[in-house]
């Protein structure tokens, strides 16, 4: 029993010596020696507490004024706050040897747009101590980020408060170095960001050779990738204001967030590229797709000066995006065996497990405890990578150039065999167009003989059209004077003493009516030819008149009857440019179209009314109406209604249209149903013109 509690008495023992370890032991005050600093950097990380001010509205005086519910809490390694809204304060203490030299406080990583430190005073107060430029012999330079602040020391451990304040990640490592010291790391900084520099220009004039040689983008992808690589690592060493002189100190912050989205754009698309996403997985390829989207989002907030709000954001997706590459990766290599991706695989591996911590950091996460921002390693890093990754895209190129040579010489075969084979076809193409030819020739010479008798042919129709409208005209014009004569002797007739005898009087009117319709017939019959050969517009100046005098005239061409049965609603004062003839012989034959087709007991009306631009002459009767299937081919040449027993030749609608068409406007049937037909014939009124 005794043995027993022995040994459980040196395992309680070893257990806490143990947990000590692991248990972080607050150490405040941090003693300087007077060889710290020269060597080395001393880190504060251990020796920091951190007071979160969201609203950062806090003052250095309420800080000290110590209110209980203002709290400082220990932190065990860098600061690692993240994207944070307001202010944050830090607290740290410092005593150094009376015979030491000044002292100088590095932010290592300086990205944090608003530091301000607070040492003590002579007097015994805070007061804000002014930042020294990034190297120290420049005094009136300013930088873009503050870097580095010259601090005194006092014997004492005294309290020193720095303010930070940044709309991107608060992550940053504090350093108290002397001013030899820190001037040999700067040297080293500067062989280590001039190297970088040489080798990313070097790698960009072999991408663009690869580029124009091979026109595969993957090059342009990896210019642009190792370019804001570079601008990284120089915004991370604190070299921004040097290498972006020529902008100012604001625009130089606002460029930080355009770089960072900018990188995982590139990164992400050459990524994409160089392990063939679209081959191997569409799904993989458009969830790619659909992260590069969302990083331009935050490109257009970056370009906007407003990167704070998405950079978590943007922190978190490039996180999600190497996880998914590296899955997909690890698929390609075990899975699918493809080892001609080992090479990129393992220059990626490196720079991808720093990012991923790095990204931890600024999204305030560090758990492995790292107390250095990284910033050199970062630099060394993507070096090795570009050099190793330049490797995996020459040796891509190596194969393009081999698979191309093959692609050529495969191309030059298929040539040689397709030069072979299009001779033999052409010989035999040869024989057959020969043949063709010969064919073509008789073909051609028997479509000749068939052109001149068909020539011969047409002309002997337009001879017998010519003739036959000759001989129309001229019959036409000798029915006149005849039609004329009879006329004139029914009138006579009528105006006689037996014209009072009802007998008389109705065979005078059969007769006028007779003569009437054979009249219109020739007026048709020679206002067709003249549509018909184009005479119509054969006018040396067509005249401007008043519509009304056309009613007028066709008014005055009524017979008794017709008069009797037809009612003119005349309107205001209408000019149109035309032929009044060949108008009054449309309005006419409306007329006489509505007179035929209704009762003799109702009434035809011919209206004339205007509006801007057009006038109309609606003629409106109460007859039979007109069918739906006839109503479009009552205007055809010659047509008239199956079983109509009315006597017509069916070129009246035909003609009228016709003439209305030729004077710019046209005659349709506005109305046609079994309570009357209405007939609108329209024309464009002449602007500004008025009867003198």
């Amino acid at each position: 029993m005794s043995h027993f509690r022995s040994i459980r008495f040196h395992l309680i023992v070893a257990l806490s010596i143990l947990f000590s370890c692991f248990v972080v032991q607050a150490s405040w005050g941090l003693s300087l020696k007077s060889t710290d600093g020269i060597k080395g950097a001393v880190s504060l990380s251990g020796h920091l507490a951190v007071l979160n001010d969201r609203s950062g509205a806090l003052t250095i005086e309420d800080i000290v004024a110590g209110q209980p519910d203002l709290q400082f809490v220990p932190v065990p390694s860098m600061l690692t706050q993240g994207y944070q809204k307001g202010a944050i304060w830090v607290r740290f203490s410092l005593a150094a040897p009376e015979d030491s030299s000044q002292w100088l406080l590095q932010i290592e990583r300086p990205l944090i747009e608003h530091v301000t430190l607070y040492a003590p005073t002579g007097t015994g107060s805070l007061a804000a101590v002014p930042p020294s430029s990034f190297r120290l012999e420049v005094e009136d330079e300013t930088d873009a980020y503050s870097a580095v602040f010259r601090i005194a020391a006092p014997p004492t451990s005294t309290d020193y408060y720095i303010r930070l304040q940044s709309s991107t990640s608060i992550t940053t490592s504090l350093n108290i170095w002397q001013k030899a010291g820190y001037e040999k790391y700067i040297n080293v900084n500067d062989w280590i960001i001039g190297v970088l520099i040489g080798s990313i220009l070097a790698m960009i004039s072999a991408n663009l050779l690869y580029y124009f040689w091979l026109r595969d983008n993957i090059f342009v992808l990896y210019i642009l990738l190792i370019s804001f690589s570079g601008l990284i690592s120089i915004y991370h060493m604190g070299y921004s204001s040097e290498a972006l002189f020529f902008l100012g100190p604001e625009f130089i912050r606002m460029f930080w967030g355009i770089v960072v989205c900018s990188y995982s754009i590139f990164l992400m698309l050459f990524l994409e590229n160089l392990f063939e996403f679209r081959r191997y997985s569409l799904l993989v390829c458009r969830i790619s797709h659909g992260i590069v989207l969302l990083n331009v989002a935050a490109l257009m907030f970056a370009f906007a000066g407003r990167y704070g709000d998405v950079g978590f954001f943007v922190s978190r997706l490039q996180q999600i995006y190497l996880i998914l590459a590296a899955i997909f990766v690890l698929y390609l290599l075990i899975i699918r065996r493809n080892f001609q991706y080992l090479l990129p695989a393992f220059a990626f591996l490196s720079v991808v497990l720093l990012a991923s911590v790095m990204q931890l950091q600024y999204t305030g996460f560090n758990p492995l405890k790292i107390d250095s921002s990284l910033a050199r390693l970062l630099a060394v890093g993507t070096l090795i990578h570009l050099m190793l990754l330049s490797a995996a895209v020459a040796k891509r190129a190596r194969l393009a150039e081999h698979n191309l040579s093959k692609e050529k010489d495969r191309v030059i075969a298929m040539s040689r065999f397709a030069e072979q084979e299009l001779t033999t076809k052409v010989r035999e193409r040869t024989a057959e167009l020969a043949e063709s030819n010969a064919s073509l020739k008789e073909e051609m010479d028997r479509r000749h003989l068939l052109e001149m008798k068909l020539r011969r042919s047409l002309a002997s129709v337009n001879d017998a059209l010519a003739q036959q409208r000759g001989f129309v005209a001229l019959v036409s014009h000798e029915f006149r004077n005849p039609l004329a004569v009879i006329l004139a002797a029914a009138n006579n007739l009528s105006l006689s003493a037996a014209g009072d005898v009802d007998t008389v009087k109705v065979r005078a009117a059969k007769i006028r009516q007779a003569v009437e319709r054979m009249s219109m017939l020739i007026e048709n019959v020679l206002a067709e030819e003249r549509l018909d050969t184009g005479q119509a517009w054969s006018f040396p100046i067509l005249e401007i008149f008043d519509l009304n005098e056309v009613l007028d005239t066709a008014e005055a061409g009524l017979d008794d009857t017709a008069t009797k049965r037809v009612r003119f609603v005349r309107g205001d004062e209408a000019m149109v440019k035309g032929d009044p003839n060949l108008l009054e012989i449309a309005v006419l034959n409306l007329i006489q179209n509505a007179l035929k087709y209704s009762a003799e007991s109702t009434v035809v009306t011919v209206q004339l009314r205007s509006d801007e631009d057009t006038v109309f002459i609606n003629v409106m009767d109460d007859g039979i109406g007109v069918s739906e299937t006839d109503r479009e081919r009552i205007f055809q040449k010659y047509y008239r209604a199956a079983g109509q027993r009315i006597n017509g030749s069916g070129l009246g609608l035909y003609i009228s249209r016709e003439i209305a068409r030729q004077h710019g406007g046209d005659l349709i049937l506005a109305a046609g149903d079994r309570s009357g037909s209405t007939f609108c014939l329209s024309l464009p009124l002449v602007k500004g013109a008025s009867q003198s």
